[in-house]
């Protein structure tokens, strides 16, 4: 479930208690929040507090930025063209996005929508 920043109290109560329930072990729970929209007073917070307390296991995983490097790579594969012929445009992208994964993503998606981003299948 992504976006649990803006989940309401009621909704938060509900997930706290399907993920609390020992009666069932087979249940997993995947969520999603911006780190930098949710601080220690947020009611989110509040309940992963609460929900450790009650030795629940919660594994954090923060999903950062990548690298240049990574961004390069990631537009080599994506276009199907060799890493050293893509390091021009993967600057001017990783400038446009910071390296947000989902951003490099979309501002490709928009380039082949807007018809300035073209794939040649079998070239």
């Amino acid at each position: 479930l992504d976006d649990l920043q803006w989940a309401d109290e009621l909704s938060l109560d509900l997930i706290s208690t399907l993920v609390a329930d020992t009666e069932n072990p087979n249940f997993l729970f995947i969520g999603a929040c911006r780190d930098d929209e949710a601080d220690g007073n947020h009611p989110l917070m509040k309940h992963l507090n609460d929900l450790k307390r009650k030795n629940v296991d919660i594994t954090s995983i923060n999903v950062t930025s990548i690298l240049k490097t990574d961004t390069n790579e990631l537009i080599s594969d994506v276009i199907s063209l060799p890493p050293q012929l893509t390091k021009s445009f993967s600057r001017t992208v990783y400038q446009k996005t910071s390296g947000n994964v989902l951003l490099v993503i979309q501002f490709l998606q928009s380039l082949c929508d807007e018809g300035l981003l073209l794939f040649f299948v079998g070239v």
